[in-house]
């Protein structure tokens, strides 16, 4: 069975050969230590080895006003390694959107630490980032070789871009004190992501992931009725200028934490996928029992606890259980729920890609 026959399959909640996989945004350290077990030099070489499904591919794009600017990349193990940026000292940095960040000390992860409308009340002298992406043909050149897999490229939610402008808890504030601004904003960032999101469909990507967290592990960051008021019709109009330009692309959202509450809405803005449905704080199974008629999962595998601290029966068992009772009818693609620690076991990485392929699926 070919990649997309078995993901053709999965998302029409049928049952393939085995359940898709996915490797979520691996970091480098990750990378590293399979290439090293796998005796390559080629991280293609490695998902081909695990068997992976899906290739998520970037889409080049040009900044001019902030590439003249730019006085570095990103170090080999932070996020994003290779990223350029403008750097204001030897951990901080700003991108493209104005958006100041810092390396944390141990190198591995990033810190918030301002934005161009951090402590504003309105707009005056903000603009969108000016961009210049490749035509359509150059997209579709650079996607050829992976047109064997499903070919995904990642967009930020705009409620993702918008608290990273302004400032988290500034911007839950003017989501209740100022919605004027608020409703502004997020036109401008909507129609943004919005031309980036077309582009891709029409080259031939085919999944957009929408990814931008609106939940931590004891809810939502903000109301339902927000979501409702400021997200709803824009992302929902978002999904249908994709579906216009290629009926075939499939929407995929991704927020860590329990947002349980907005998948009614999600579901009404036309995704089709949704991720990474975390096991620390959401019950697969009673999602999939709830939601599953309408949607596909993608993740379930916890980067929490399992992966970086269970034993390799753990996974195993995690695995099992998540293709009994969230998988059984198709409908899921088993992943990391987000990136796998760098620390975390080796034989916990092998253990969950190894399950999901000898799994006996006639005993569904």
């Amino acid at each position: 069975m070919t990649f997309h026959e078995r993901f053709n399959l999965a998302l029409a909640h049928q049952l393939p050969d085995r359940l898709p996989m996915d490797l979520l945004w691996p970091r480098a350290e990750t990378i590293a230590t399979l290439k090293e077990h796998f005796q390559t030099d080629s991280a293609e070489e490695v998902f081909c080895k695990l068997g992976i499904d899906f290739r998520w591919i970037k889409m080049a794009a040009r900044f001019p006003d902030f590439d003249k600017r730019v006085n570095g990349v990103l170090g080999e193990n932070t996020p994003a390694p290779g990223t350029p940026c403008i750097f204001h000292d030897q951990q901080t940095f700003e991108d493209p959107w104005g958006i100041i960040q810092r390396v944390g000390d141990d190198g591995k992860y990033l810190q918030w630490r301002g934005g161009p409308l951090a402590e504003k009340e309105d707009l005056l002298g903000w603009a969108l980032p000016s961009v210049v992406y490749p035509t359509e043909e150059e997209i579709a050149k650079s996607l050829a070789r992976f047109a064997d897999f499903i070919t995904v490229i990642e967009i930020e939610f705009p409620f993702k871009i918008a608290w990273h402008l302004c400032g988290m808890e500034h911007f839950l504030t003017l989501m209740l004190e100022r919605p004027e601004m608020v409703e502004q904003l997020y036109d401008r960032i909507y129609s943004f992501q919005t031309e980036k999101a077309v582009l891709a469909a029409k080259a031939g990507y085919d999944v957009i992931a929408v990814v931008g967290d609106i939940a931590g592990q004891y809810g939502m960051m903000f109301s339902p009725a927000l979501f409702e008021r400021f997200d709803a019709l824009r992302f929902s109009g978002l999904i249908k200028q994709v579906r216009k330009a290629n009926p075939q692309t499939k929407i995929l959202y991704h927020s860590d934490g329990n947002i349980e509450a907005a998948i009614p809405s999600l579901i009404r803005c036309g995704i089709d996928i949704l991720n990474p449905i975390q096991s620390a704080c959401m019950d697969p199974a009673e999602i999939k029992s709830n939601f599953g008629r309408q949607l596909t999962f993608h993740g379930t595998i916890s980067v929490q606890n399992t992966i970086p601290n269970g034993m390799v029966q753990d996974v195993r068992n995690e695995v099992i259980t998540r293709i009994k009772t969230v998988g059984y009818n198709g409908g899921l693609v088993v992943s990391p729920e987000n990136s796998i620690p760098y620390d975390a076991p080796l034989e916990n990485i092998l253990a969950l890609y190894e399950a999901v392929k000898e799994f006996d699926y006639q005993s569904l």
